[in-house]
This record gives C-alpha cells, sequence and structure tokens, in this order.
C-alpha cells in the first residue's frame, strides 16, 4: 500500500480491514496486556470482541507512557468495532472498522510504540 491509499479506501474489503486491526493489536497487545490475539480476525463481530478484550485487559494492567489516553482510545475504539458488528442499515462499516484501526493505532503511540506507517494491502478492484 502506497501512503496514499486510506484504510477506507473502497478497494479495502471487511476482511482486510479486520485483519488489518488484528495485526496492529496483535504488534502489540500480546506482550504489553498479555492478551491472545487469535491468528484469524474475519469479521466486525469478531473484531469487537478482540477490541474490547483488550480494552478490559488495559483498565487492569499498569500501561507505560500516557496508558489514559491508550485505554480511552482502545474503549473508544470497542465502541466503533461494537456499531460496525451491528450490522445497522445506517452504519457504514468500513468506517467504523477504519476508526477503530486508528484507534488502535493511537493507543499504541499513547503507550509509546511506533507504528508501521502502512496499513492492510488493498483489494485488487474487482
Amino acid at each position: 500500500m502506497n501512503a496514499g491509499t486510506a484504510l477506507d479506501s473502497p478497494h479495502l474489503g471487511i476482511n482486510e480491514l479486520c485483519e488489518g486491526i488484528r495485526d496492529a493489536l496483535a504488534a502489540w497487545a500480546p506482550r504489553i496486556l498479555g492478551v491472545h490475539v487469535h491468528r484469524l480476525v474475519s469479521s466486525p463481530a469478531e473484531v469487537g470482541r478482540l477490541v474490547g478484550a483488550v480494552a478490559d485487559a488495559a483498565d487492569v494492567t499498569v500501561l507505560p507512557r500516557d496508558g489514559d489516553t491508550a485505554r480511552g482510545e482502545l474503549h473508544k475504539a470497542a465502541s466503533r468495532a461494537s456499531a460496525a458488528a451491528d450490522g445497522r442499515p445506517d452504519t457504514d462499516v468500513r468506517a467504523e472498522l477504519a476508526a477503530v484501526h486508528a484507534g488502535c493505532r493511537r493507543a499504541a503511540v499513547a503507550l509509546g510504540l511506533s507504528v508501521p506507517v502502512r496499513g492492510p494491502r488493498p483489494c485488487p478492484p474487482s
């Protein structure tokens, strides 16, 4: 993905967005929070459960640097993931998942972790 491709690109499928969120959390959540990150996360509901578990673990863990900001970002991300999973017709699932990914990245930065500039690879246009 080049720097100009946004996570909410219409070329990204729901599965790719879900996997991007999983990958972002897998890079740091097991080490810092002790949260197991499954190898496959392919639906907004699974993302919601994962981000919720990470947010809950952050509540009971002493976090480095700006832990309060990280907790807040994770809880907002969990809320957005739940909205994406609800399947309401007025919900833009891609936008919600892109916001979840951004919140997880902001939480990592608040913890003093470096995050890659790249996100998930776009799907080829159909």
